[in-house]
């Protein structure tokens, strides 16, 4: 998605680390630890051509692997960069509409992924520079030679805020019933399953687990990263009753800060509503510097909260935010600006998410409303594949790159963003047809008619609805480019820009909705498996025909398509598969499915820029840190006074 649209992205699954949530290289070593070294077989993300360009692609050197020392009794990971200053303020940005929560097993927005990130650490985490996978909470991580076994073992002398010790009780508790029972977001289930079973955890000792997956399973080194929830808070509430409902109010932002009970870098402090948000350094986090010393370095961090980006970019220039998304439509400018305005501008390569068009092909009937979710009408357009193929081939996509990216992004049209070591690139791209488009609506019975107007063999005239989410230019600007588009066809399209949160609830909750542009952005940029919850049918963010959960989380799918029962069956395969070469073959037929489909119209890739202030000591953005906006290391940042 656009850089300055973040905010009101959804996630497909994210490894909800400190602030990076990536993915390792494929596999894992018995000892836990690979050299940073690649190998032709592993995946990685594209490299990209940047020669002439003036704003490069970031390229930074490889600081060398954590290490870990022993501090008071607690085993510690050292820091890879130089000895910084403590204290100060880290000022960043919301763009749009307020977090909904804090508590990383229940968001499904970015903010609130990046929000929670900051308080809760899972047993693994990613390099940034490498893909590696590297301890975090776990000292120590292997996999055995039977291909199904995990052995993870927690650092020495770890505790929560709350003094109480972090134990492999913690982590069993946090798989087998939070994730494995589809409490809060299911999505952290729909990605953790195999053949629809979940790995058992099992308690060996004190500071040691056991994972058992039911077969082979390729992404599950990485999916370790999931953050670790304190038992003996959650577990009570969880055992209530309404447990179910009590988990998910559990920690919304509105919640008293002292009730939060974590183990990340910084914990909420304090919240203003439509705002900011303040968080403080913790002095339990498990980390320190070269020296010995406890880390973070800065003591507090402020996400202002800014209705939209026109304004952000305003409090960027006036040095009220230390570090911010750019728009590519405003990099020339800012480019010139740099030493004046005393900040630096980093292009962290092509965007990691996807933006579409996508249809409600949703045809059952609400057991609410006892009313179709879809007008019947336009849901048989929806479910026409030629009806879905006539706007593909409608849209210009060039003209989105040139007048609103201005040259720093790409046409897309796979489910994979090119930047994917997945991406199939045999897909044809293809420009603007109208005379094409029209061909394929003729084939379905439509006429355009001398009023201008097209209709359906029953004499409907064709008009919808499209939503987008309010508060940036990037969707406002590709909407109206849209409905241009489509007009030539003789569509009438009714774009409206609306609250994220009203958007999310209409896609995931009341199914009330048409057609809308969305953005996904992966946690997992190198893992086409992070969008199991998106692709197969019985997804949480099966968005194009999205099924509700029954009261334990679980969704029954009872009508799938062929081509829809196809993904499930390639997704499974994919997940189960360990050679990287026939992963490939996998992923790229449900791509090939999803090209010919279009249940998603996918729309453009754009450069990842990111804008930050000179003050800010061991700023180093790598392009696997783009989600996190290059703030992999927030705990050894600095202020320079």
């Amino acid at each position: 998605m656009a850089n300055e649209e973040r905010s009101a992205g959804i996630f497909k699954f994210v490894i909800p680390l400190l602030v990076l949530s990536l993915v390792a290289a494929f596999a894992l070593t018995r000892c836990g630890r690979r050299p940073p070294s690649k190998t032709a077989h592993e995946p990685t993300l594209s490299t990209v051509k940047d020669n002439k360009n003036a704003l490069p692609v970031v390229h930074p050197a490889y600081p060398g692997p954590y290490q870990t020392v022993l501090v008071n009794n607690v085993e510690m990971r050292t820091g890879r960069f130089a000895a910084g200053t403590y204290g100060g303020t880290f000022v960043q940005s919301i763009v749009g509409t307020d977090p909904k929560v804090v508590n990383p097993w229940t968001c499904n927005d970015v903010p609130s992924r990046q929000l929670s990130g900051l308080m809760f650490s899972g047993l693994i985490n990613v390099d940034p520079y490498t893909g590696d996978l590297f301890p975090d909470l776990a000292e120590t991580f292997k996999v055995e030679p039977d291909g199904v076994t995990y052995i993870t073992r927690l650092r020495k002398g770890l505790t929560w805020s709350d003094g109480k010790p972090i134990t492999a009780d913690d982590v069993a508790f946090t798989w087998n019933t939070i994730i494995a029972g589809g409490y809060g977001n299911s999505s952290l289930r729909d990605v953790t399953t195999i053949d629809g079973k979940s790995p058992t955890v099992t308690v060996v000792d004190e500071l040691t687990n056991k994972f058992v997956t039911p077969k082979p399973f390729a992404p599950f080194g990485r999916l370790l990263g999931m953050p670790i929830a304190p038992k003996h808070v959650v577990a009570p509430i969880i055992a209530a009753t309404n447990g179910r409902d009590l988990f998910q109010q559990l920690w919304v932002i509105s919640c008293n800060p002292k009730s939060l009970v974590t183990c990340g870098p910084f914990v909420l402090d304090r919240y203003v509503p439509s705002q900011r948000l303040e968080f403080v350094a913790t002095k339990n986090f498990y980390m320190v510097n070269r020296d010995k010393k406890q880390l973070p370095y800065l003591k507090r961090l402020i996400y202002t909260i800014v209705p939209e980006v026109n304004t952000n970019l305003l409090k960027f220039r006036g040095k009220e935010i230390d570090l911010t998304a750019i728009r590519s439509r405003d990099v020339s400018e800012l480019l010139g600006q740099q030493e004046a305005l005393k900040f630096k501008l980093y292009n962290l390569g092509p965007g990691i998410g996807t933006t579409f068009v996508t249809f409600n092909m949703n045809k059952r009937i609400s057991p609410k409303t006892h009313k179709p979710y879809v007008d019947p009408v336009k849901s048989v357009w929806f479910n026409d594949v030629n009806f879905r193929q006539a706007i593909n081939h409608a849209i210009n996509r060039n003209n989105m790159v040139a007048n609103y990216l201005k040259g720093l992004g790409s046409p897309l049209f796979t489910a994979e963003p090119p930047a994917s070591p997945y991406c199939n690139k045999a897909l044809s791209t293809f420009s603007q047809d109208l005379s094409y488009a029209a061909s394929l609506l003729q084939k379905s019975g439509f006429v355009k008619k001398d009023d201008g107007c097209l209709y359906d063999r029953s004499g409907n005239k064709v008009e919808f609805d499209l939503l987008a989410t309010a508060g940036g230019t990037f969707y406002e600007s590709v909407g109206n480019m849209i409905v241009d588009d489509l007009k030539k066809l003789g569509m009438k399209v009714n774009f409206q820009l609306i609250d994220f949160n009203i958007i999310g609830d209409k896609i995931s909750n009341s199914l009330d909705w048409q057609a809308c542009i969305m953005s996904l952005s992966p946690g997992d940029p190198l893992e086409p498996n992070d969008g199991a919850n998106e692709y197969k049918s019985d997804g949480r963010l099966h968005l194009f025909d999205q099924r509700l959960p029954d009261s334990k989380g679980k969704i029954v799918v009872k009508d799938v398509r062929p081509w829809e029962r196809r993904i499930d069956e390639l997704f499974n395969n994919g997940a189960a598969t360990l050679d990287v070469v026939q992963r490939r073959k996998i992923y790229d037929e449900y791509q090939q499915i999803i090209y010919d489909q279009a249940p998603m119209i996918y729309l453009v890739t754009p450069m990842s820029i990111v804008g930050a202030r000179n003050t800010l000591g061991n700023f180093r953005p790598t392009q696997l840190s783009q989600s996190g906006y290059g703030l992999h290391n927030l705990e050894e940042i600095f202020k320079a006074k």
